[in-house]
């Protein structure tokens, strides 16, 4: 009997299904990692109704901010939760195994911009994106970051997207990249997704 990969035996869940893990990685700051993560764990955690944790894994402390901004059922020095989330503040990467066998089943692990750093831990998600910016000014930073990924092997099958974009810059983003990009749409409240980002998760994870 052929045994399975130690590492997909522990993405298993009893159930037998697979966890998702998925990783996001920034061309450059300000892209929009930690808003596209908002809404995906939105998403799996109150849309499918799964336990989800996201884990700030970059020294940008963005879930500070997040946190002051809403109230949360429970909050302590590390993390806050509501509902079926949990936030997990500056995840140094020596914690992530240790979360990944928490009783979650699926993870979002926002790594910020620093691909070099994460790398290792970036390969051994289970989906794998990367969010380029909608500006024109910054249209240089998407191109050069996604450059230097070329000659990582897999690659071509990582998904790129770009939030709050319009088509124009989609198709812009397309033609100069030779990537296929998805727009993330615009939600001014990232608790109450619309029928379209719902279903563009959907058709992306399942």
């Amino acid at each position: 009997m052929i045994k399975k990969p130690m590492l997909l035996r522990k993405l298993k869940e009893n159930n037998g299904s697979e966890r998702k893990i998925i990783g996001l990685l920034g061309a450059h700051r300000g892209a929009g990692v930690t808003y596209t993560g908002v809404l995906i764990a939105y998403f799996f955690a109150v849309e499918k109704g799964i336990k989800t944790a996201y884990l700030e894994c970059n020294n940008h402390r963005d879930f500070i901010r997040l946190q002051n901004s809403y109230e949360w059922d429970d909050e302590d020095d590390n993390s806050f939760s509501l509902d079926q989330i949990t936030y997990y503040k500056q995840v140094h990467k020596s914690q992530i195994a240790g979360i990944l066998n928490e009783n979650y089943e699926s993870y979002i692990i926002d790594f910020g911009t620093d691909f070099i750093s994460a790398k290792e831990d970036f390969m051994r998600c289970t989906s794998k994106i990367i969010i380029g910016d909608r500006s024109v000014w910054n249209l240089s930073k998407t191109v050069s970051f996604l450059k230097n990924l070329e000659l990582i092997k897999g690659s071509n099958n990582w998904i790129h997207m770009i939030p709050c974009a319009d088509q124009r810059a989609i198709v812009r983003m397309r033609n100069i990249s030779g990537k296929y990009f998805c727009a993330v749409p615009y939600e001014e409240d990232p608790t109450s997704l619309s029928k379209r980002t719902s279903k563009m998760f959907h058709s992306l994870f399942y």
